[in-house]
């Protein structure tokens, strides 16, 4: 079935002219919030989804190569349940980049240098390590002026991030480019909190894949519950992958971001204000309500009971 079939289901009509270029960049088979925002780039009529590229999470998983592939295969397992057979999946690289100049090859580095040729702006949401875009700004850097990096990832509070310690060297290549670069810090992201009560009632019921969402989700939870950890409660989780939606779903008039000097990052990984960085958006909120309401209401729409 195509994408645009699922959305007729949904019967949201967008002006031609408001629709995005839109590449998903994600670590799917990471935890278990991923394989949403996935599901929500999917089922928003504003993108025009060009590609999802499985991504590594190699410093987590122990660095024995495998999870990018464990990510690819997950992405191609939700557009199975998600009846979608006309978006292309790709393998993106293997391992984090070894300098910020390091340019590996992969599937996914070649779609977003291809994509990215082509005319007119690319938004490239980017859910996990930062590698595959990196590597393809340092293969191709005439495309940055055609990238938009939406960064879900890093931030200014003096603790380590996920995203960015799965290849630091990736997001220092990043910052260094002439990307356009929107920035969800973890503090920002960290405020897309649902219960599993919530997602049981409003996700679970949608066929086959709010099931699989919801079940998938519900296991994580029990193998990543740390007491210790406390992004998570036992009975909540963080659908903070969401964001990349959610900066172009909102107005442009709400005030919810400012800009400044790209960051530094440390040896340590801790980043560090630096006055004589490349400019870059920051968000300081996003609209939670809106975000997991958009979200919830798109899964019933598409694939509730009628």
């Amino acid at each position: 079935m195509k994408r645009s079939d699922i959305l007729a289901r949904i019967g949201v009509n967008v002006p031609e002219g408001s629709r995005l270029r839109m590449i998903v960049d994600a670590d799917a088979k990471n935890e278990a919030d991923d394989q949403y925002a996935i599901m929500h780039h999917l089922l928003t009529p504003l993108f025009q989804v060009e590609g999802i590229i499985g991504t590594h999470f190699e410093q987590k998983d122990g660095g024995r190569g495998e999870s990018m592939e464990r990510s690819y295969r997950e992405i191609l397992k939700l557009l199975e349940l998600a009846e979608i057979e006309d978006v292309p999946a790709a393998r993106g690289c293997v391992h984090p980049l070894s300098s910020p100049e390091d340019a590996p090859d992969s599937e996914g580095v070649q779609m977003l240098i291809r994509e990215a040729r082509r005319p007119g702006k690319l938004y490239v949401a980017v859910q996990g390590a930062m590698t595959n875009v990196a590597a393809a700004l340092n293969r191709a850097p005439e495309i940055a002026g055609n990238l938009v990096v939406l960064w879900n990832g890093g931030g200014l509070n003096g603790r380590k991030e996920f995203n960015v310690m799965q290849d630091p060297e990736a997001v220092r290549a990043l910052l260094r480019s002439e990307a356009e670069v929107w920035q969800t810090p973890q503090q920002v992201y960290g405020t897309l909190e649902v219960s599993l009560a919530e997602l049981k009632r409003r996700v679970f019921p949608c066929g086959r894949l709010g099931e699989y969402l919801y079940r998938q989700l519900e296991e994580e939870n029990h193998v990543e519950y740390r007491p210790d950890f406390r992004l998570r409660s036992g009975e909540n989780w963080t659908l903070g992958d969401n964001t990349t939606i959610a900066v172009l779903l909102m107005s442009g008039v709400r005030g919810n971001w400012h800009t400044e000097p790209a960051p530094m990052l440390g040896e340590d990984l801790i980043f560090r204000p630096d006055p004589s960085g490349r400019t870059i958006r920051v968000y300081d909120s996003i609209d939670v309500r809106m975000t997991l309401e958009d979200l919830f209401c798109k899964l019933e729409l598409a694939y509730g009971e009628k």
